[in-house]
């Protein structure tokens, strides 16, 4: 099955930008930061110049940050964009999907694992305890997370594919998250499948 359109796949850096409907109904807000139910919140933008990059304490740090995917141009490689909040990104790329199978409802900017299929990593400096994505996938799919020794923690799973307009029980934009202390990487997989990954979450 393909993602992407075979002119779409010509280049990684075609600019464009889409606004973004989140998946969590504490989020429909666009401002930049917010009290939620007493937790200190933030939206964070990607950070491309360099400057501003030093990360946030975690005395300072608010309990729930949102990744603003939605800032980020589509076909872009992310890996460094958001290492202001101590995440780098592996095997990700910025696209707004154009197979309706892989359609999320909103015109969202989300992220594909690429260039292998079916796999998205990500790093944090300094420890997290929850991490949430909602996923579109055309395999099961596992979130997993791993303490700084490399340590499987916990994990979260969706038992089948989810494409829009298939006949799975499963809705596009199924929500996985996991829960631990001391997380320290995550991956989403998809077992060489296809997957994209919107309305990015983790908290302190």
């Amino acid at each position: 099955m393909q993602l992407l359109r075979k002119r779409d796949r010509e280049g990684f850096m075609v600019d464009a930008k889409s606004l973004q409907s989140d998946g969590f109904a504490e989020f429909d807000s666009a401002c930049p930061s917010m009290d939620l139910n007493g937790k200190k919140s933030f939206v964070a933008t990607p950070e491309r110049s360099g400057a501003g990059s030093e990360m946030r304490s975690r005395a300072t740090a608010p309990a729930i940050v949102r990744l603003a995917l939605e800032e980020l141009k589509c076909f872009e490689v992310v890996e460094h964009q958001f290492a202001h909040w101590g995440l780098t990104f592996s095997n990700a790329v910025a696209i707004q999907p154009s197979n309706p199978a892989f359609f999320t409802g909103s015109g969202a900017t989300v992220l594909m694992g690429a260039p292998k299929s079916g796999q998205i990593e990500i790093t944090f400096k300094s420890p997290v305890c929850w991490v949430s994505g909602l996923v579109t996938s055309s395999r099961r799919t596992v979130l997993s997370a791993w303490d700084i020794d490399g340590n499987s923690i916990v994990q979260d799973e969706m038992p089948g594919p989810n494409l829009a307009g298939s006949n799975s029980p499963i809705p596009p934009s199924a929500p996985l998250r996991v829960k631990a202390p001391n997380i320290h990487r995550i991956t989403f997989y998809a077992f060489d499948g296809q997957l994209v990954v919107d309305d990015l979450m983790f908290g302190f």
